[in-house]
């Protein structure tokens, strides 16, 4: 039996709230790594440089463009999004770590 079975073995044991928690911390830590990684320190600064562009072309946006505006605004929901739900996994994971701490 290898380490994989054992852990597998560890998790089957464990209540489905317990195995939640396990599977949030292991979700944040992934989403830590990867926000710290090369890759996901391209994809973040891509973000804010989409949001900052975003923005300096929706001041000197005329108002009747509509369709520009809502371009623009879209924009920058799609990058804010991704930078929540990244920051939105992490904070999950912490928080899933230290209920299981307390319960210890």
């Amino acid at each position: 039996m290898g380490a994989d079975d054992d852990l597998q073995g560890l998790l089957d044991s464990l209540d489905p709230t317990t195995r939640t928690l396990v599977a949030e911390v292991d979700l944040g830590q992934q989403a830590r790594e990867f926000a710290e990684s090369e890759l996901g320190r391209y994809v973040v600064g891509c973000a804010h440089q989409e949001i900052a562009d975003a923005h300096r072309a929706l001041k000197t946006c005329a108002a009747w463009r509509r369709r520009r505006i809502q371009e623009l605004q879209n924009r920058i929901w799609r990058a804010e999004s991704l930078l929540l739900w990244l920051r939105d996994l992490i904070e999950a994971g912490r928080s899933a770590g230290q209920t299981i701490e307390e319960v210890e």
